[in-house]
């Protein structure tokens, strides 16, 4: 990057290697791909699998520990290695934590569910509670309290040498601390503890920067209006820019002190930076980032008296002090362009771009300079997996560590060079991202849980050789395929050349015609839906929608019908349309399309009309009854035809829009059956079409039915101790079944038996048994 005449060298644009890769993979990987070899990473492994949100070196300078996600995790690295020394996993998200002794080995951790994590060499050593949610953390050493403003007001102190709660912090005298205050205006987000004389700081959500001594009592002996300051600045008097949560744009998101301790800059919601000297109560600079973002980050930088601002879209890096450097830079404002001296207060030295948006960043330093005022590199933690590092020669030099970042400036630039400053590498290019019905189409669905496809999202990471590979012999015309459809292309380019007829203004679209005409439709009425609908037909982001195949809707899916029930209801009404508009709609009712229980009424007018179309077209003037003629009357007839033609035509237009009436059945002529089945009762039209049904049956027939169609009740007692028993219908067709073997049983009585059945043997004659 060069930005104001300055080189920005980045120092992670290499592309990311996937995640299941083992050491011995990544080791091939260098020996056989050039770009990967020739990559500069300054720490392995200076990553996370989703993003990063802080980044801290230790006091000694040997350590750097980062927290992200996910999982929650923080990860510790060591310098003189280059990589990391070892990786522990929390149990919620770290917001913040601190160092509290020259290495890794005690460190303070406070994390979004209330906890204060203590870690030890070992590990986890143990962990206790605040009352409510904290939102940032800060030490002071000369009395070994951890303070942590929390979302109430008060800011908790943590007496680390007696292991006990000291008395709260409280904004003001009066103040009483509720933990049920969770949105008091006195809530601190930033603390910050001076260097030197160790006075610490708050800044709260009310534009007012707080500060105590821990030699007085628990109230602030004075405020620094901060709001009231910045508020003739950015984005603190516009009403378009939207804070969320009530946020407003005074609130002080960030403090910091430089090493002297009589400078302070404090970061706002609204993206400014005001510089302060602690003798004074009115600003000497005041920055505006000019995005309307919140300023994470502020740092000195005492090696080269500049100050260092970010929010989630930049790193600013402007003067703090006014030099003797000579010239004219641009310095852009809210109001436009404004010349500045390059060497005044507030000039811009340089910005910092990253791929994703910072979160924190640190100036890295050394065993020599562990606070980093004489080093020029930045990391940065932020919204996408890998941490960013950047090296900006202008702050300084690199740190010994990695000294080797000032003899490869040249090659860095020669790469960039080469590359671009445009070109962006995509991330693991060597590999092949399907989705689980495209594996599916390519009959590789055995593969899944192998390590040929790894899991990643919705969808599988496949090797690109074997990719293509598997598609040849899954789909082996693809090429002819791909060539009709440019010879297509290029046929329909020739068309469009020659000069063809005016368009018409409506959009012609090969699929997805329905959503085209509701957008038409929409985009026609002067409602707020109009001008989405009007831009979504004319962005050519969205043209694929309406000419490729593969973004059709399906509009008879349930998933579709469930998601937009609007639409499905506007199709409807689209098919009633239509029906109405059919001239013969209502000409060509059957009687079995009526409605159960009534009967169309023809009034008289109907009647005559229709016998009067009979006697017109049956005349008998001409000798013929229905016959055709020819001869020398055809003419005339022809011509008599088609003007019986155009009268019955506008006769069925005037029955079309006549109302139909109806009268009610025999078998349903009482008021309280037709009222019902008219309102739609479905049992009152279920019981008129039974009993026309029944009208057809025998007499005999209808009263069987009759009488199993009556509720088998018995009725015992009377007045209160009346009681009512129901018989089921298949416990009274058993009990009818027993009855009749009980019957047959009883009415035949004693059958005589034959020789036979009596197993007795005939007497023949002359012989007995």
């Amino acid at each position: 990057q060069h930005r104001n005449g300055t080189t920005i060298y980045c120092l992670s644009n290499g592309a990311a290697t996937p995640a299941w890769f083992n050491a011995a993979q990544r080791r091939n990987l260098n020996k056989t791909d050039a770009n990967f070899r020739r990559r500069v990473e300054i720490i392995h492994d200076l990553d996370f699998p989703i993003a990063s949100n802080k980044i801290r070196q230790s006091p000694d300078g040997r350590f750097i520990v980062a927290t992200g996600t996910y999982a929650p995790r923080l990860r510790c690295y060591e310098m003189s290695d280059f990589g990391m020394k070892f990786e522990r996993f929390l149990d919620s998200e770290s917001i913040d934590f601190q160092f509290l002794g020259q290495d890794y080995g005690k460190l303070a951790l406070l994390c979004d569910d209330r906890y204060i994590r203590f870690h030890a060499p070992y590990g986890h050593h143990t962990e206790m509670r605040i009352p409510t949610f904290g939102r940032a953390m800060g030490y002071e050493s000369a009395t070994c309290n951890l303070l942590i403003p929390a979302c109430n007001g008060a800011i908790y102190r943590l007496d680390l040498e007696e292991g006990r709660f000291n008395t709260p912090l409280k904004p003001h005298a009066d103040f009483e601390v509720s933990i049920r205050a969770h949105n008091s205006q006195y809530g601190g987000s930033c603390i910050a503890v001076s260097p030197t004389h160790q006075l610490t700081s708050v800044g709260c959500e009310d534009g007012m920067v707080r500060f105590w001594d821990n030699r007085s009592g628990t109230a602030p002996f004075v405020n620094l209006n901060v709001g009231s300051a910045v508020s003739n600045y950015g984005y603190a008097e516009s009403e378009d820019v939207q804070f969320g949560n009530n946020a407003k744009a005074y609130e002080l998101t960030s403090l910091a002190y430089d090493p002297s301790g009589v400078h302070m800059a404090i970061g706002t919601r609204g993206g400014c930076v005001a510089l302060y000297d602690m003798r004074s109560s009115k600003p000497l600079y005041v920055k505006e980032h000019q995005y309307g973002l919140p300023i994470h980050t502020v740092r000195f930088h005492h090696g080269s008296d500049l100050v260092l601002s970010s929010d989630a879209r930049l790193i600013k890096i402007w003067r703090a002090k006014s030099s003797s450097i000579s010239g004219i830079n641009t310095n852009e404002t809210e109001n436009g362009a404004t010349l500045v001296a390059a060497g005044a207060m507030g000039s811009i030295v340089t910005n910092i771009e990253g791929k994703g948006d910072f979160t924190h960043f640190i100036v890295s330093g050394d065993e020599l300079d562990p606070t980093g005022d004489e080093s020029g590199l930045i990391l940065c933690a932020s919204e996408q997996p890998k941490l960013q590092s950047f090296y900006c020669p202008v702050l300084g030099r690199a740190p010994r560590w990695c000294s080797f970042l000032d003899n490869i400036t040249e090659e860095l630039e020669e790469k960039d060079r080469e590359a671009g400053d445009d070109k962006v590498e995509s991330v693991y290019e060597d590999h092949k991202f399907v989705t689980r019905e495209e594996v599916e189409q390519l009959g590789v669905g055995n593969l899944v849980g192998t390590p040929l496809l790894r899991g990643y999202m919705h969808g599988f990471f496949m090797d690109t050789g074997m990719y293509n590979r598997i598609k040849a012999v899954a789909n082996p015309f693809e090429y002819e395929e791909y060539r009709k459809k440019k010879i297509r292309e290029k046929l329909e380019e020739k068309r469009a050349s020659r000069i063809a007829p005016k368009a018409s203004k409506k959009k012609t679209a090969a699929v997805n015609a329905r959503l085209v005409a509701r957008l038409e439709a929409k985009a026609n009425k002067d409602t707020k839906a109009s001008k989405s609908a009007k831009a979504m037909l004319e962005d050519n982001r969205f043209g694929k929608l309406f000419d490729n195949p593969d973004f059709e809707i399906d509009e008879d899916n349930e998933d579709f019908k469930l998601r937009n029930s609007s639409g499905v209801a506007q199709q409807k009404d689209d098919d009633m349309d239509s029906d109405r508009d059919d001239e013969s709609s209502r000409e060509d009712i059957d009687e079995d399309d009526e409605a159960d229980g009534f009967i169309r009424v023809n009034d008289d007018e109907e009647s005559e009309s229709s016998a009067g179309d009979y006697s017109d077209s049956d005349n008998e003037d001409d000798g013929f009854r229905g016959a055709k003629v020819r001869g020398e009357a055809y003419e005339a007839m022809k011509a008599l035809e088609k003007k019986q033609a155009t009268i019955a035509k506008q006769e069925r237009k005037r029955r079309a829009g006549k109302n139909v009436m109806y009268e009610a059945d025999d078998f349903a002529d009482s008021g309280k059956n037709a009222l019902a089945i008219g309102l739609g009762d479905i049992q009152a039209r279920t019981d008129a079409k039974r009993l026309k049904e029944e009208s057809t049956l025998p007499l005999e027939k209808r009263l069987q039915l009759q009488k199993e169609r009556k509720i088998p009740l018995v009725f015992q007692g009377e007045g209160v101790s009346k009681e009512v028993s129901f018989i089921p219908m298949d416990v009274k067709k058993k009990r009818k079944e027993e009855e009749e073997k009980r019957s047959q049983l009883r009415g035949a009585g004693r059958k005589r038996r034959d020789v036979k059945s009596l197993g007795l043997k005939r007497i023949q004659s002359g012989r007995r048994r």
